[in-house]
């Protein structure tokens, strides 16, 4: 990367649109990519830096360019929850269902997190609710895992699997239960998870209590 194409780059990082309007004028390469193939646009998108965000889509920078890991642009956005810039991603054609070389997509990373509004308008745009990682993780066993209960209904009006199962036969009703989840326990349940699927060790849901939650739990689950 020269002079020119590293200072455009910085300049993006930290959301100083002069300098990079100032570097595209001298010939800066608006896709130009570090070592690791991270973009300015990836740089700014996940430090929420809207103005430089909207300069360099103007400018033609590709919203669906992977970086070393097959991750874009809209992941990093969505991570963060930063809305405005996952709608310009979107309104600029980046695609909401790109995943990295884990599978992992921005529906998963933003509903890990418990960004409910991006996961929302994900949703609104054609994001994948059942689409799996490599490990056979779903978007709601992300958002159990983390306990971010608007995400979880989110998910389920958009008709999410309640009864996925990952490689290891783990649904999200058994990431609720082993992490002690009285309420979403309950939720799952009345939003018809199925207690007597067994995970590919013949364990059900009611074996992933542990101890400090047993005796909430059991009564529920057996």
């Amino acid at each position: 990367m020269d002079q020119t194409n590293k200072t455009f780059y910085d300049a993006a990082a930290i959301g100083d649109l002069a300098t990079v309007s100032a570097m595209i004028t001298k010939g800066a390469d608006v896709n130009v990519q570090n070592g690791d193939g991270r973009s300015a646009l990836m740089r700014s998108a996940k430090r929420g830096h809207e103005e430089v965000v909207r300069f360099l889509i103007d400018h033609g920078a590709d919203v669906n360019l992977r970086d070393a890991n097959n991750k874009t642009a809209i992941m990093g956005a969505a991570k963060k929850g930063h809305l405005n810039i996952v709608k310009m991603l979107v309104d600029a054609g980046a695609d909401v269902n790109a995943a990295d070389n884990k599978g992992r997509n921005a529906l998963m990373r933003a509903s890990f997190l418990g960004e409910h509004e991006v996961v929302k308008y994900l949703v609104y745009v054609g994001a994948d609710v059942n689409s799996q990682d490599e490990m056979g993780r779903s978007s709601l066993m992300e958002a159990c895992l983390a306990f971010k209960v608007d995400v979880i209904k989110e998910l389920l009006h958009a008709n999410a699997n309640i009864n996925a199962q990952d490689k290891n036969g783990c649904t999200a009703l058994m990431r609720a239960s082993y992490s002690g989840y009285l309420d979403l326990v309950k939720y799952l349940l009345d939003a018809g998870a199925d207690k007597e699927i067994v995970d590919t060790e013949g364990n059900k849901a009611i074996h992933y209590v542990r101890e400090h939650s047993f005796a909430d739990l059991k009564p529920l689950l057996k």
